[in-house]
Formats: C-alpha cells, structure tokens, sequence
C-alpha cells in the first residue's frame, strides 16, 4: 500500500474514533495500535448488548466504567456530560454489565481499571 494512502486510511480511522470517543491520547506509543483495537473491542462488545430506546440523533452520553482484570466489570456511572434522557441513560449503563466481562485477553498490556468510554445515539 502507497504511504500517502496507507496515511490517509490512518487519519480516517483516527477520525472515525474521535467521533465515538475512542480516541485515545499518547499519539506516538508503540501500544497506540493495541490500545486502540482495545477501545474499539470495548465499545462493540457493549453495543451489542445495548437496547436503545428511541434516542434523538448525536446525542452523546460518557459513562466511567470500573473494572477487574479479566474484565469484570464493579460499577458504571454516566458522567456529567450525558445528555441520554434517563430511560436511555439506564439502557447504556445496563449494557454495559451485560457485556461484562469485557474484553480483556490479548490487551493485558494496554488494560484500565478505570475508563471513559462516550457512545453517540446516531452510532450503531
């Protein structure tokens, strides 16, 4: 693959992750790629968990999720900037302890106890 096309895939998927918040800080890490295989692998294994409600469209909601390794998950709260009503607000939280244990082999190195994961209501 050219580089300039193999750059311009990278900024893509880079963007396409900012807009569901997966982006990460620390651009430049050996771990960005894992790290990044990680976040998504998270946001897919709640989302299909997830029974949305009827949710306006680009609404986001940030939930903080604390877990164990191995995945399990010890508690989620919305954070302040949640903007779901409360019946979707209650919809993502219950996703995502459906979803536990999250995934967890193969991203030991890139792991967190505590993470922000923000999920959109147009995303799939």
């Amino acid at each position: 693959m050219p580089a300039a096309v193999s750059t311009a895939k990278a900024a893509f998927v880079a963007g396409a992750l900012a807009l569901c918040g997966l982006a990460t800080p620390g651009a430049g890490r050996a771990d960005d790629a894992l790290e990044t295989r990680y976040r998504m692998a998270l946001h897919q294994a709640v989302q299909s968990q997830w029974r949305k409600p009827d949710i306006a469209e680009d609404v986001r909601c940030r939930v903080l999720v604390r877990q164990l390794p191995g995945g399990d998950v010890v508690s989620v709260e919305p954070v302040l900037e949640c903007g779901f009503d409360a019946t979707a607000r209650q919809s993502l939280l219950e996703a995502v302890y459906r979803a536990s244990p999250l995934p967890y082999a193969g991203f030991e190195r890139v792991f967190e106890r505590q993470l922000v994961i923000t999920f959109t209501s147009g995303a799939p």
